[in-house]
């Protein structure tokens, strides 16, 4: 015995490896030779295996030598045994085929993007190459647009989903129109969310600024704002973001018939803080200034029982209202009108005449004053006190003369 094999035992073993190779069965080997119409590769049945230029998966234009080196190692799919001769043919396309059938079938059932090339365009689609596959793209399918020439997309590059995966019926159709909708889809939602976290931000932010500006107001300050709405009771003022009432006894020191004959909408006006509520966040306004109130002036200028002058301003039943100064009104009852009986003030006066009057009385904290004409016009009584003192120190007549007349005879 020997350890060196008989040249008919190692043919015997060549057989052997040679008949257990199967066509269809994928197998990976090393290139030892690139010519202009094949590939040769070495097997590991130590045969060679041939694969023809129309079985090597070459983009168009391009030259097998631009594509294959010799040491490259491929994997390749056996398509047939030639024992005659002893040769192996195989397909470097097959095998790619498989491998990329595997991708399309994952992606379809993962629901996964892929991106394809558009090739060819019909007028009812387009046909978009993905590796050794074709896919075809129905117009319905191309966009979220109408679309009306197909021709435009030949070229793209354009990511889909599989919508189709039959291989028996070599039927293969994606969509791009989905891939688009998901992402606008996405954006909006985005978008949704961003511009509710903006607005949320925003509200903050002005909360925060409301409840600075609202901590910061005191009584009396004086603040710019913006007349927004107009009520019969009053007008809604904005200084800065936050909103007032200026009722309409606040909107001046004179008697103010109707909101609308002051302010309008939309007016820029300088208003007073009149009150602050804590609890409540209520802002009371004044557009007259509270800090010259015209009672507490004209306090300092008129006492009770001063003759004073004012205009009429207005008639009721009663009697009427006189304008003192700018803000400060005096009631006149018709009672004071005059000595005899009034039986209508206008038969004494009327609006736009100017008066005498006397006070009668004055209470400017609570802004109420009441005035007379006929005892502004009545004559001041004679003061006899001067007279009453020396008759009391003199004593009677009788008494002052009485030295005179005891030396008289009768």
């Amino acid at each position: 015995m020997t350890n060196e094999l008989s040249m008919q035992e190692l043919l015997d073993q060549q057989e052997k490896a040679f008949n257990s190779v199967k066509v269809g069965e994928i197998i990976t080997g090393k290139i030892t030779k690139v010519s202009h119409d094949e590939v040769v590769l070495e097997l590991e049945y130590g045969f060679d295996g041939v694969i023809p230029e129309s079985e090597l998966n070459i983009e168009k234009n391009k030259s097998i030598e631009e594509v294959y080196k010799v040491g490259d190692e491929i994997t390749t799919v056996i398509t047939k045994v030639s024992q005659k001769d002893g040769t192996i043919k195989l397909s470097k396309l097959q095998a790619d085929k498989k491998a990329d059938f595997t991708e399309l079938e994952k992606a379809f059932e993962e629901h996964r993007i892929i991106t394809v090339n558009v090739e060819k365009s019909i007028e009812r689609g387009v046909f978009a190459k993905y590796k050794t596959f074709q896919l075809f793209i129905p117009i319905s399918q191309i966009d979220t647009k109408f679309v009306k020439d197909t021709s435009n997309y030949t070229g793209l590059n354009l990511e889909v989903y599989i919508m189709e995966l039959d291989a028996k019926k070599n039927r293969f159709v994606a969509t791009h129109r989905e891939v688009l909708q998901e992402r606008l889809d996405k954006e909006r939602e985005e978008r949704k969310a961003r511009i509710k976290a903006e607005k949320e931000a925003e509200r903050v932010k002005i909360k925060a600024e409301k409840d600075i500006l609202f901590n910061s107001l005191e009584v009396g300050q004086k603040r710019d704002g913006k007349v927004m709405k107009i009520m019969p009771y009053g007008a809604f003022v904005d200084i800065g973001g936050l909103e007032g009432l200026v009722h309409i006894n606040n909107l001046s020191w004179k008697r103010v018939e109707s909101v609308e004959s002051m302010l309008q909408e939309g007016q820029k006006v300088e208003v007073y803080v009149l009150d602050v509520d804590k609890e409540s966040k209520k802002i009371a306004l004044a557009l007259k200034d509270i800090n010259n109130d015209p009672w507490e002036l004209i306090s300092q200028e008129i006492e009770l029982d001063d003759v004073i002058t004012g205009k009429v301003v207005r008639i009721i039943e009663k009697g009427a209202f006189l304008e003192i100064k700018e803000g400060v009104d005096a009631y006149l009852p018709i009672s004071e009108l005059s000595d005899d009986r009034v039986a209508k003030v206008t038969n004494i006066v009327n609006v736009g005449d100017e008066v005498k009057v006397k006070v009668l009385n004055f209470n400017p904290k609570d802004k109420r004053m009441l005035v007379s004409i006929k005892e502004a016009n009545r004559e001041p009584e004679e003061d006899y006190t001067e007279y009453l003192e020396v008759e009391d120190s003199l004593g009677t007549l009788g008494d002052l003369f009485k030295d005179k007349f005891k030396n008289l005879e009768i």
